[in-house]
């Protein structure tokens, strides 16, 4: 599958609406049949790791308009982003890897990290598979 298109997001930020939008391109991307990775970095590795994908974060952040977003979210889309995230993954062309140096700087547990992605590798790696990707985006 040499030329399957590739689509990679470096996720850094760990704000809700920027792990909504990590999440939601991943998965339509995966969706359309790309090979998707996500790759993740500092506060949206922390997140993902720990499972952190409560829409009401958003309105803790955001104020007003948050909470605003986060009940008009609830009434066009009820599905968790972990429960999106989850099925498509079984598709197996999402592919969502943390990086090692990330892992140790924000001082996670690698044997939990590794239940919650496919795997932990370094930034030669990283990099090696995100070449020759038709997208790359940073968030």
């Amino acid at each position: 599958m040499k030329n399957k298109k590739k689509f990679v997001i470096f996720a850094h930020s760990g704000t809700y609406d920027k792990l909504y939008q990590i999440i939601t391109l991943a998965i339509t991307a995966a969706s359309m049949g790309k090979e998707t990775y996500i790759f993740l970095f500092f506060w949206a590795l922390k997140r993902f790791v720990n499972e952190e994908f409560d829409p009401a974060k958003l309105a803790a952040e955001c104020g007003a308009e948050g909470e605003k977003l986060f009940k008009r979210m609830q009434e066009i889309n009820p599905i968790s982003l972990q429960e999106l995230l989850r099925d498509v993954r079984t598709m197996g062309n999402l592919k969502i890897y943390a990086c090692t140096g990330a892992v140790k700087l924000m001082e996670l547990e690698e044997s939990f990290v590794k239940t919650r992605v496919d795997d932990i590798l370094g930034l030669t790696t990283l990099l090696e598979i995100a070449d020759g990707s038709e997208t790359q985006l940073f968030i």
